[in-house]
């Protein structure tokens, strides 16, 4: 019975990007235990918030303008206005970008920094090959835990009774997906060019919280209003899919954000001398 035991693990381990998704197990089953578990907290406050709802609405109604353009159009009486608040701004792109953005830096340039990656491409298969993998797992782990997120409230919210429109939600969830793989991308690219983990957070991390500056100022500043296009979350919230459902060209430049991210990374991981 022994010896059938590293034949049954064989397929899992054989590939850079299942061996990478079972290295992450443990950690990623605490962050789907803690995305459900906020989900499940936010949709218990629900009632509550229902209940007070015209005052809730009142009192973001006469906060100052760029408070208003983060949370945007709120109405509290309504799931989706309480999710949009709640959720879909703030908490849900926090933990969902560090949670990306470290998974990106930790693909290339923490496997460098422990040096573990000479022994890595030792092995019979090409630069282009482990990045990809190490790409489509942080991909892979990115989407299960918006996944996870989107099925908790499925699932708690009429408990409840937090019935978001589904189509918004779904909507919402897949634009939050993008904007986290976007980020997460850029910070591999990053680890790629460097090498250093550090920067593979630090840069992304930095241009997230510039790009949301951006966004929520630029509405109410005259000047900085040509240049909101240039943040990813004009296109991640800017039409409110929870309320208009899925815009597809916001959508696909939030993909195209992740797919010229990794043509730099496959371009910079190729010539870089990895012995310097």
């Amino acid at each position: 019975m022994a010896r059938e035991f590293p034949m049954q693990r064989t397929p899992m381990l054989s590939t850079v990007f299942g061996k990478t998704l079972h290295d992450q197990r443990r950690s990623l089953m605490w962050w789907t235990i803690g995305f459900v578990g906020t989900v499940l907290m936010y949709a218990a406050f629900w009632p509550n918030i229902r209940d007070n709802a015209v005052q809730l609405t009142q009192y973001v109604k006469n906060m100052p303008e760029f408070l208003r353009n983060v949370i945007g159009s709120v109405d509290y009486a309504t799931p989706e206005g309480y999710i949009q608040s709640e959720v879909f701004t703030f908490l849900g792109p926090i933990l969902l970008l560090v949670y990306a953005i470290g998974a990106g830096s930790r693909a290339i340039a923490g496997e460098e920094e422990a040096g573990s990656l000479d022994l890595l491409l030792s092995a019979p298969v090409a630069r282009r090959r482990v990045l990809l993998d190490k790409f489509w797992a942080m991909l892979a782990a990115t989407f299960w835990l918006t996944f996870a997120m989107w099925v908790a409230l499925l699932v708690f919210g009429p408990v409840f009774d937090l019935r978001p429109g589904l189509e918004g939600f779904t909507a919402a969830s897949l634009n939050l997906f993008l904007l986290a793989l976007a980020f997460g991308t850029v910070a591999l690219a990053v680890g790629c060019a460097t090498g250093s983990k550090g920067l593979g957070i630090g840069a992304p991390s930095g241009l997230a919280l510039v790009t949301f500056i951006l966004n929520t100022l630029a509405p109410s500043v005259d000047w900085l209003k040509p240049y909101r296009v240039l943040s990813p979350f004009y296109y991640y919230s800017s039409n409110e899919p929870i309320l208009n459902g899925l815009e597809p060209l916001y959508a696909v430049v939030l993909a195209a954000i992740s797919v010229v991210a990794l043509v730099v990374a496959l371009v910079v991981f190729e010539r870089r001398d990895l012995a310097a």
